[in-house]
């Protein structure tokens, strides 16, 4: 028995070995079953079928090919891959609760006339083959009454293409730019295909013949929008990627314009990148727009027996016909052209003014003498210079008027940048203030929170905090006292040092005179035993003076030592006040335990001052903290966002972190070989690309580079190979069990990038996520399982679906 993902509804399918048909329970359709020879296989048609079903065919079918490329003989694949041309969705009839097919994906060719599907009749077994007769006929069927529909509808000059609304379901900007755009071509006579108002009489009724009619007959489609996100929603990528084959079958009849607004261009869709984008925020972007599309739409008809004719005054009769020529070049957008006929104009009259001028346009693409007044840093362009030089009056003026409007617009945005940079200066400033506010918040929290901590570790009470603030504050008072009196004590052991030195030294020099006396020298022997005893006298005193001078140094070796105490013995006293106010008020539960453990979990700047204060006492939190560190993709590829990390482990000098969340997917080896977590190309991949993308140089130098353990697996025997020293590893099975310590913990989802890199998305929105131990083998490496099982057995190391959560210290 083996599972499977039904391609209709997505429930699961319980099939049995070598089956190619089964009857899903869920939704009650038969269906035809692919060649599910290994596990990756399965996993190819399952992620192909989940882009199949959310109508994301152009994925889909990209992985339909890649199965193909393997085995040619896949029946299913091509089937697959018609389904995906047709765009086929299977919708619930409400009648009898059946999956019935839709066409989203209309084509002139009949589906019999398919090579993909006759390739699926050709490499059918008799059940399949007779189910895929069956649907074939369907999809014909509805086809036919789709194209009889469209060939009523007159033709379209343009279709625009756009999302309507947002995720929320309001209304969005494009819808709005869209509709401007419908205004202003149906007022220049054009038929143009606007969703909103050309489908609004058709509510209740099928969309694609119309819109079928609409893709064949444009000969413009403009596809505007303001995200990223909007170009690729589904159906609108539905209808641009449906007219893209359409222009390529066109001979240049066809063309796509992309619009946007309020984005970087280089995040249009890439089958955009061969195409002239239009930035619709651009002045005159409207008027530029529709001139283009006059010229592709109306390019079949007739041409006007006059045109727009532009007046040039050269003063030269043989140079005014080129002169006219080189402006309507202009017109056109046709550069080069139009320099070469100023250059012609210029060989007859070297002095003409609007020559120099059309040059001038030509070099800064302006089709039109009134565009001039968009252009800039103008002043100094060599064309403009000579055409002022040798301009008429009027010729000046009118360049002057450009200049002028070139210079307003720089002042204006000197302006703006000014007022850009004072309001990011008072930003920032307000910003200080508000951290420094923050931190010492947050400095006021972490010793209220450790202690609550100390309270509940110890039992202690506010009668016996009292007790304890007595004797820290008597202590603070006798280290405030020996601080005080410290240098006048030490001034005082030296003083009195250097005096006992000299009393010493004078009674050495008497000793030894006084030896050296004869035997009829008794009186002045008897004067020198005098001067040495009061000396001994003396030294006495003196000693007892370096007793208690030394004394009243409290036993600190210096200053330093002494202040370092006196630091520690008030925030002792500080210490013990907060567990008093918060013994005091624990019956509110303001700082009881339990708050100051949800402090500490919801606040990682509060958990990490606790953490530098009292190591060992925060390091008793159960549970994981979460705290922010570094920065990576997640939303998409060109948004970098804070990572956050799960604290597996605290002690006191360091943290041991996971990200909370799977950040990317990369293969454990990039090729199916007998390796090791320390010869893998993951390995190497953390180590390098992702430290460096991850983390700044600050914050690289706060990761150490540890010893990385070959841990064994468990279950096999396969060699784990060497222990590494890295700086970003994974989790081993070993470690996976002792810091989660359920499967329910160990589960985890991928970030949006995570899942757009192709990791797999399992129906709970898990994912699979890779260990660093071996699997059963040398060429698979363990994992754990979207329900968070650990799998000892693993994958092949070559798997591309699977996640990434780094770790590090």
């Amino acid at each position: 028995m083996a599972a499977f993902k039904c391609k209709m509804c997505g429930g699961d399918l319980i099939i049995e070995q070598g089956s190619t048909v089964a009857e899903c329970e869920y939704c009650g359709s038969k269906q035809t079953l692919p060649k599910l020879d290994d596990d990756r296989r399965a996993n190819l048609y399952d992620r192909a079928n989940h882009f199949r079903r959310n109508n994301e065919f152009d994925k889909a079918a990209g992985i339909y090919e890649q199965i193909l490329n393997e085995d040619t003989t896949d029946a299913e694949a091509y089937w697959s891959l018609v389904l995906c041309q047709y765009g086929i969705e299977y919708v619930e009839d409400p009648a009898t609760h059946k999956r019935v097919p839709t066409v989203n994906r209309a084509q002139f060719t009949s589906i019999f006339d398919d090579d993909n599907y006759k390739s699926a009749i050709q490499y059918a077994d008799g059940y399949q083959r007779e189910l895929y007769e069956k649907e074939a006929k369907t999809i014909n069927d509805i086809q036919k009454g789709i194209l009889a529909i469209s060939q009523k509808e007159e033709p379209f000059d343009v279709f625009i293409c756009y999302k309507e609304t947002d995720a929320n379901g309001r209304r969005t900007m494009d819808s709005v730019l869209a509709n401007d755009l419908y205004h202003q071509l149906t007022q220049e006579g054009f038929k143009v295909f606007f969703s909103r108002i050309t489908l609004e009489d058709k509510l209740g009724t099928a969309y694609e013949p119309y819109i079928f009619a609409a893709l064949n007959s444009a000969k413009v489609m403009v596809v505007l929008g303001t995200k990223p996100e909007y170009f690729n929603a589904i159906w609108v990528k539905n209808e641009w990627s449906r007219y893209l084959a359409l222009v390529k079958q066109s001979g240049g009849k066809k063309v796509l314009i992309p619009a946007y607004r309020d984005m970087d261009p280089y995040d249009l869709p890439e089958e955009f990148s061969h195409l002239q984008a239009q930035d619709m925020s651009k002045l005159g972007f409207m008027q530029d727009l529709i001139r283009g599309i006059k010229k592709i739409a109306k390019a079949d008809e007739p041409k006007a027996a006059s045109r727009e004719t532009v007046v040039v005054n050269s003063g030269n009769a043989n140079a005014d016909p080129l002169l006219r020529r080189a402006f309507m070049f202009l017109e056109d957008g046709e550069w080069q052209s139009a320099d070469e006929y100023a250059e012609k104009v210029l060989d007859i009259d070297p002095e003409n003014g609007e020559a120099y001028l059309a040059k001038a346009m030509s070099g800064l693409n302006k089709r039109t003498r009134s565009a001039m007044n968009d252009a800039s840093g103008i002043a100094l362009n060599a064309n403009i210079q000579k055409a002022l030089r040798f301009g008429s009056e009027s010729l000046k003026n009118e360049i002057n008027g450009y200049i002028a409007a070139d210079e307003r617009r720089r002042k204006a945005a000197e302006d703006a940048e000014a007022a850009r940079r004072k309001a990011a200066e008072e930003a920032e400033a307000a910003r200080r203030k508000a951290a420094e506010e923050a931190e010492a918040a947050a400095q006021l929290e972490a010793d209220k929170v450790i202690a609550a901590f100390m309270a509940k570790q110890n039992g202690v009470k506010a009668q016996s905090l009292e007790q304890r603030l007595v004797s820290a504050k008597q202590k603070l008072s006798y280290i405030e006292q020996i601080c005080g009196g410290y240098d006048k004590a030490a001034a005082q052991i030296r003083q009195y040092s250097d005096e006992r030195a000299a009393a010493n030294s004078r009674l050495s020099a008497l000793r030894t005179k006084r030896d050296s006396l004869g035997l009829f020298t008794g009186k002045e022997k008897k004067r020198l035993d005098g001067e040495i005893s009061e000396i001994t006298t003396g030294l006495k005193q003196l000693d007892l003076k370096l007793t208690s001078a030394r004394e009243q140094l409290g036993g600190f070796e210096s200053k330093t030592a002494a202040d370092r105490a006196l630091s520690q013995a008030r925030a002792d006293v500080s210490l013990i006040q907060n567990g008093i106010d918060a013994a005091s008020i624990s019956g509110s539960g303001e700082y009881s335990y339990s708050r100051a453990l949800k402090v500490l979990q919801t606040k990682p700047r509060v958990f990490q001052i606790a953490s530098e204060k009292q190591p060992k006492l925060v390091s008793s939190c159960q549970g994981f903290v979460t705290i922010p560190f570094g920065r990576y993709p997640q939303a998409s590829k060109n948004e970098n966002a804070p990572i956050e990390w799960l604290v597996l482990k605290n002690d006191g000098s360091r943290a041991l972190l996971i990200s909370k969340y799977a950040l990317d997917c990369r293969q454990y080896n990039t090729s199916r070989a007998n390796v090791t977590w320390e010869t893998c190309k993951l390995r190497k991949w953390l180590n390098g690309t992702f430290l460096n993308a991850a983390f700044s140089e600050s914050e690289r130098a706060m990761i150490p580079t540890v010893t990385v353990d070959a841990d064994k697996n468990p279950s096999w025997s396969t060699s784990p190979g060497n222990s590494t020293t890295d700086q970003i590893f994974l989790l081993s099975i070993t470690e996976v069990n002792k810091y989660f310590s359920s499967n329910s913990a160990r589960q985890c989802q991928g970030t949006a990038y995570c899942y757009a890199q192709g990791a797999h998305k399992a129906y709970n929105g898990n994912c699979w996520w890779w260990l660093r131990s071996p699997g059963i083998s040398s060429d698979y490496a363990a994992d754990v399982y979207y329900g968070g099982s650990v799998r000892e057995t693993g994958r092949d190391v070559c798997n591309g679906n699977y996640a990434v959560r780094p770790a590090l210290w």
